[in-house]
C-alpha cells in the first residue's frame, strides 16, 4: 500500500493530542463537545455525519462512505473515557504530552488513539478518491465505559443494518481479537442481625461470611480452566461494602463480581460456585446469603472462515509478519450492544495496551498508531 507519509502521520498524531484536550469521561459524560470537534472534521472532508442523541449533552457520530458492493464494514469507537484524579498524574492529563515514542493523557490508549486512526483513514481514502469494495460506515459512540448506550441507539436508528463485518479499534497490543468474552456482573448480599457493638455475640456479622466468600472465589478463580481460543474465565471482587459505624454489629454486606466468561457453560459453573459458595459461607455464621445479576452479555465469537476475518487476518499478516493465534479479547467492546440485534463477524483491533486503560499517566505508543493505520488501511482499500 502507499505509505502512510509524514504529513499524514503528523495529522494523526496531532489529531489524537486534541482529542485528549478534549473532556469527555464518563461519568457525567459530556460527549457532545468530543462529537462537534469530530463531526467540523469529517465535515470538511466532505462527508456527512449524522448525531444520534443519547440524551443531552450526549451524543454518538456515524458517517458513510459509499463502496461499490452491499453490505457495510463498520468501524467503531467510543469517544469517552473514564474519569481519573489529575492528583495522581504527574502531568495534566488533558492535554497531550509526547515523551520519545509515547504520547501520554486520559484516553491515549482508551481510545482516542484507536478514534484517530479511523477518522484519518477515512479522510485520507476520501481525499485520495479511493471506492472502497464496500460501504464503510464510521461509528464514534457515547457511553461505552458505563452503558454501551450509544453504540446500542446507533443499532437501533437502522444506520448500520447492512453491516457485514464490525471492527472495534479498542487497544490490543498488536494481536487481533475474533471477538470478546461475556461479561457478567453478580452482587452478592449477606445479611446478619445487628447488635451493639460490646456484644458482638449478641448478634450476627455480615462482614464475616462475606470476606470468607470473597477468599474462597478469589482461590477458586485462580484454578478456573483453560478454554482453548478463548482463554479463562476470570474473576475480578469490584466492590466491598459492609457496616454502618464501628460499635455496630454489621447486619448487611454486599460485594460486586465482575465475571468474564468464555463460554455460556463457564457462566453457568460460576454461577453455581458462587450460589454454593455463598449458601455455605453464610450458613456457618447465621447468615443469610443472597445474589442478584446485574449485566449479563454473553461471550461473541467470529468464525475463521468468513470471507472478511480471514481477509483481516492475511492483512495483519501482510504488514505486520505475525501470524494471529484465534483467541478473543479479555474485556467487553461496543459489540455487545450492535451483536445481539445486528450479527456479523467481530474483530478487534487497534494501536495501543488495555493494560493502559483505567489508570494514572495512560500513554500510547505511537507505533502501535503506525501498524494500526497500516493494517486497517489495506483492508478497508488504502493500496
Amino acid at each position: 500500500m502507499k505509505a502512510m507519509g509524514e504529513d499524514v502521520r503528523r495529522k494523526t498524531i496531532e489529531l489524537l493530542e486534541s482529542l485528549i484536550g478534549i473532556r469527555s469521561a464518563n461519568p457525567p459524560g459530556d460527549e457532545d463537545r468530543i462529537a462537534d470537534a469530530v463531526e467540523t472534521l469529517l465535515r470538511e472532508t466532505g462527508l456527512e455525519p449524522v448525531r444520534v442523541r443519547l440524551s443531552e449533552h450526549r451524543s454518538s457520530v456515524v458517517t458513510r462512505v459509499k463502496g461499490r458492493q452491499p453490505g457495510a464494514l463498520v468501524l467503531c469507537g467510543h469517544l469517552d473515557t473514564v474519569n481519573t484524579d489529575p492528583d495522581q498524574w504527574p502531568s495534566d492529563p488533558w492535554a497531550a504530552k509526547r515523551v520519545g515514542n509515547r504520547i501520554y493523557g486520559l484516553g491515549a490508549a482508551d481510545m482516542k488513539g484507536g478514534v484517530s486512526v479511523l477518522i484519518s483513514l477515512v479522510r485520507e481514502l476520501v481525499r485520495r478518491d479511493v471506492e472502497p469494495s464496500h460501504d464503510l460506515v464510521l461509528v464514534l459512540t457515547a457511553d461505552e465505559e458505563q452503558g454501551y448506550r450509544g453504540a446500542a441507539g446507533v443499532a437501533e436508528a437502522g444506520l448500520i443494518d447492512d453491516a457485514r463485518f464490525l471492527l472495534i479499534a479498542e487497544p490490543t497490543a498488536g494481536n487481533v481479537y475474533l471477538g470478546q468474552k461475556g461479561e457478567l456482573w453478580v452482587e452478592c448480599t449477606f445479611s446478619g442481625r445487628a447488635a451493639h457493638g460490646s456484644i458482638p455475640d449478641s448478634g450476627v456479622s455480615a462482614i464475616l461470611p462475606a470476606a470468607e466468600f470473597c477468599l474462597h472465589l478469589a482461590q477458586q478463580g485462580r484454578a478456573f480452566p483453560e478454554v482453548p481460543g478463548r482463554g479463562r474465565t476470570s474473576l475480578n471482587i469490584g466492590t466491598f461494602r459492609g457496616g454502618t459505624q464501628v460499635n455496630i454489629v454489621p447486619d448487611r454486606a454486599t460485594i460486586e463480581l465482575d465475571l468474564r466468561v468464555v463460554t455460556a457453560a463457564e457462566r453457568c459453573r460460576v454461577l453455581d460456585l458462587i450460589d454454593t459458595a455463598g449458601q455455605k459461607t453464610a450458613s456457618s455464621h447465621g447468615a443469610v446469603f443472597s445474589r442478584r445479576v446485574a449485566n449479563d452479555r454473553a461471550p461473541i465469537t467470529s468464525p475463521l472462515d468468513d470471507p472478511l476475518v480471514a481477509r483481516f487476518l492475511q492483512v495483519h499478516s501482510q504488514i505486520t509478519g505475525r501470524s494471529v493465534t484465534p483467541e478473543i479479547a479479555p474485556y467487553s467492546t461496543d459489540a455487545v450492544a450492535i451483536f445481539p440485534r445486528l450479527e456479523m463477524p467481530v474483530v478487534i483491533y487497534g494501536p495501543g495496551r488495555i493494560e493502559q486503560a483505567h489508570q494514572p499517566n495512560e500513554y500510547l505508543e505511537l507505533d502501535s498508531l503506525d501498524e494500526a493505520w497500516k493494517v486497517i488501511g489495506r483492508f478497508i482499500g488504502l493500496s
